[in-house]
């Protein structure tokens, strides 16, 4: 039996031609190569030997494998303090950042405060202002009052400049979540905290986890305040220690360096691939309501 003209249009617009389709994978892989290619080359570069990296002409593939730069990171150089320190002051700043950030976000969806909403505004327009043009009197205020070359204050610190972007993203999961739970929650005797944290809370789940992902993401890789404000060096983040690896003439060791630059990427990639099933949903919810 012959198919429909209408049901053969519908398909042929379903697949679409397969010189776009080509295209269209063509451009996923451009995309793909750029994205993922600098750290595929520093995997690369991270388990190979210094003479092989300088070997002229250079080669793509590794012919020699090795793991001597990483057992030279850490026992030599004791790369796994400063690899702790970004651990908890990354982990501080994004508890911190989640628990003002979600009270904060929940009184805005649910109170009709004006200042409340006018706060929430200046916040938005603070964390819009770029942090070089605040390093300077942020450094003078925390040196001027004892708090400088403070892992504490550093954690303070990216709480208040990330509570901004924490606070708008999760406004818009409160906005969606009807009021109506809420109401029936609070009429078989819970009250409004307790509805909050049994009713509402458990619906913005997804929103909590991409929105603390992210927080991570940005404290684990900010570099201004942490090299500027941190100057004892066992008390500084991997990522602003790295510069502890380079000799006064240069770059002594390319493999060290990558080795390095490798274990500072793979945290946050690895809680990307583990959480990513989250984080979809999260930025997809998130997207559409507010």
């Amino acid at each position: 039996m012959a198919a429909s003209p209408a049901l053969s249009l519908s398909k042929g617009r379903r697949r679409g031609p397969r010189p776009v389709r080509v295209l269209q994978y063509l451009m996923l892989i451009v995309v793909l190569v750029v994205s993922a290619g600098p750290l595929v080359w520093v995997l690369i570069n991270a388990i190979r030997p210094d003479s092989e990296i300088a070997a002229y002409p250079p080669t793509l593939f590794p012919q020699q494998l090795t793991g001597d730069h990483f057992v030279s990171l850490f026992t030599l150089y004791g790369f796994g303090t400063y690899v702790i320190n970004s651990l908890v002051i990354s982990a501080v700043a994004t508890l911190g950042a989640l628990i003002f950030g979600t009270l904060a976000a929940y009184a805005m969806a649910r109170f009709d405060f004006r200042l409340v909403r006018v706060l929430g505004e200046l916040s938005l327009v603070a964390y819009l202002i770029p942090p070089i043009l605040v390093l300077v009197p942020v450094t003078q205020i925390l040196f001027g009052s004892g708090l400088g070359d403070n892992r504490v204050a550093l954690a303070v610190l990216y709480t208040a400049t990330l509570l901004p972007f924490a606070l708008w993203i999760l406004r818009s999961y409160f906005t969606g979540i009807a009021v109506d739970i809420e109401e029936a929650a609070m009429i078989d005797r819970c009250t409004r905290f307790g509805a909050f944290l049994r009713v509402v809370l458990p619906q913005a789940a997804p929103g909590l986890i991409s929105t603390g992902i992210f927080t991570f993401n940005a404290a684990w890789s900010e570099y201004l305040f942490a090299s500027t404000l941190m100057t004892t060096n066992s008390k500084l983040p991997a990522n602003a220690a790295i510069f502890l690896l380079m000799g006064h003439m240069g770059t002594e060791s390319w493999g060290l360096l990558m080795a390095a630059a490798l274990t500072i990427v793979a945290p946050v990639v690895i809680l990307f691939l583990v959480a990513q099933r989250w984080l979809i949903s999260g930025i997809g919810e998130g997207a559409v309501r507010g």
